[in-house]
């Protein structure tokens, strides 16, 4: 009898200690931050005296017979493991016993109930009660020995992600670019501080470009506890698309598996293990210019539920399929960097503000690249609304030709030929971090350079009109506020209006009326020649005969 008493005594130690452990969290777990639906289940019930439960009996959720006394041996199972040291391989054997697709006794939201019987409890989360959730991770299951009152404190914990374009050695959320200039982007992965109680751990990047950028092929590359695994890694990279842009998805459908590599040793995956993704992508002709800029989004999807993880990790094949998880998972909240770029418009005027189209324009510095520039480009048509001018540009005045004095068919090429315009966008550019740019004056006055980054500029008149003077080249140095989001222009001349677009205004000058040799000049010369030539025969005539008189 002695010897039946103190096993028991053994065995209700056991059921406390059980408990006890699978409701201990780490300190560095984070508290649920959305409303659990929990379920309670009874898996035995008895006396309880101080955190002891005697004459143990199934309860309505246990595997036996209700109020049936519990078989030795399945207490005799249980305090078998009271020593383990994961509380996922304890519970592996509790939950032979819990029947958790019965009714449960409670199911709620709160994390305190009264009025139980007293017995040995488990709490779980509803299945499918976090699918709508984002950021979220079911509770591994709570076992409790309770009185009539059952509270506990559940904590999860997930993954978390971040991104930096990298420049240089900065790591920033923002950045500006021209046209053509690649951009780096870094994208930093944790692991949950739980992640010990999941048997396989599903790991999915999913990387969204914005269409004003282009992903650079074969770019990717992945760390795990700083070892280079990218060939272990999904990497999916689907189509540009000039309206969404491209998806980027990077992943593995169980990173504790890289634990088993030899070559390279990643180690064990734990709660500090750190996963790093890098790849390139270019600033492409679509981009946005100013305004909210091209954004880049990163978003992780991970598994949430460490009571239903799989069976545990096999060596991982390179270069695997798309991994299609079998089991609940989460993601975290999307994570933005943006890149901007600008772009510079001219309006080129007399001092009487008239248009100056045909002036011709170039832009240097080191922030081009590839510069988009709008023309007009005319075409001979029958039905055309434009006529050539000898000088090189159009005009939509017909000629007239209905008298000497409103004749004014001298200043057009033809009078017979009509042309159409197209007014279209010209990438521009060598794709080298310093070129020069070349743009022309169109009919409203303007010229615009669009896709340029930070740096020194120069603008440059390099075709001036017939009759006017050209201008002092004008210099700048544009630079961004990465805080603000905008860009910042050195010259008061070059301005950066509300839209973070510059503009500038050139007056041209006509030039002054000086004679040349060979030309009018000397035949003014000659005039004024032949007038003193006779003027002082006039005068020597006069004395002559002044003289005769005295």
């Amino acid at each position: 009898m002695k010897r039946i008493k103190k096993l028991a005594a053994l065995m209700m130690a056991a059921i406390m200690a059980l408990a006890m452990s699978i409701t201990a969290f780490a300190a560095d777990e984070k508290p649920a931050t959305v409303t659990h639906t929990y379920e309670i289940y009874q898996i035995f019930t008895g006396d309880y005296a101080d955190g002891v439960l005697s004459n143990v009996k199934w309860g309505v959720n246990g595997t036996g017979k209700v109020d049936e006394k519990v078989d030795t041996t399945v207490l005799e199972e249980l305090e078998a493991i009271k020593d383990a040291t994961s509380d996922t391989d304890k519970l592996k054997v509790i939950t032979k016993y819990a029947n958790l697709k019965s009714i449960p006794v409670e199911t709620g939201t709160k994390t305190i109930y009264e009025g139980l019987t007293s017995g040995y409890y488990l709490v779980k989360d509803k299945d499918g009660s976090l699918t709508n959730s984002t950021d979220e991770a079911y509770t591994l299951y709570v076992v409790q020995v309770v009185d009539n009152k059952l509270e506990f404190t559940p904590k999860a914990d997930v993954p978390s992600t971040d991104k930096k374009i990298v420049e240089g050695k900065d790591k920033v959320t923002t950045n500006e670019a021209s046209i053509g200039d690649e951009v780096n982007y870094e994208i930093t992965g944790t692991m949950p501080s739980n992640i010990a109680d999941y048997k396989t751990y599903y790991y999915m990047f999913t990387d969204t470009l914005s269409k004003g950028l282009t992903y650079k092929e074969n770019s990717i590359k992945v760390t795990v506890n700083g070892e280079d695994v990218t060939k272990y890694f999904y990497k999916g990279v689907g189509a540009y698309n000039e309206t969404t842009g491209t998806t980027i998805e990077v992943g593995i459908l169980d990173i504790k598996a890289l634990s088993l590599l030899t070559d390279p040793a990643v180690g064990e995956i734990t709660k500090d293990t750190k996963v790093v993704l890098t790849y390139t992508a270019t600033l492409n002709e679509n981009a946005v210019i100013a305004g909210d800029g091209n954004p880049n989004d990163v978003k992780l999807s991970y598994s949430n539920d460490p009571n239903n993880s799989g069976n545990g990790s096999t060596t991982p094949p390179e270069n695997p399929n798309e991994p299609k998880p079998t089991h609940p998972t989460g993601e975290t909240p999307e994570i933005e960097v943006v890149t901007y770029t600008t772009e510079l418009t001219i309006l080129k005027t007399d001092e009487d503000n008239k248009f100056l189209p045909g002036v011709e324009f170039t832009l240097t510095g080191n922030g081009v690249n590839i510069v988009l520039v709008t023309e007009e480009t005319f075409t001979e048509a029958a039905d055309g609304e434009y006529w050539k001018l000898k000088d090189g540009t159009y005009t939509t005045t017909a000629p007239t030709v209905a008298d000497d004095e409103t004749d004014n068919t001298a200043d057009y090429d033809s009078v017979d030929k009509k042309y159409t315009k197209t007014v279209s966008v010209v990438a521009k550019g060598k794709g080298e971090t310093k070129t020069d740019v070349v743009g022309t004056v169109m009919e409203d006055g303007t010229v615009t350079f669009t896709g340029l980054g930070a740096g020194e500029y120069t603008i440059t008149e390099t075709k001036t009109l017939p009759g006017y003077n050209t201008i002092d080249p004008i210099t700048f140095t544009l630079t961004f506020n990465a805080e603000t989001k905008t860009f910042v222009s050195d010259n008061e001349n070059v301005t950066v209006g509300e839209d973070n677009m510059l503009d500038t205004s050139i007056v041209n000058q006509k030039g002054s009326l000086l004679p040349s040799t060979g030309g009018i000049g000397t035949t003014i010369f000659y005039i004024v020649g032949a007038v003193l030539v006779i003027g002082a025969g006039i005068i020597l005539v006069t004395k002559k005969r002044m003289s005769n008189e005295v």
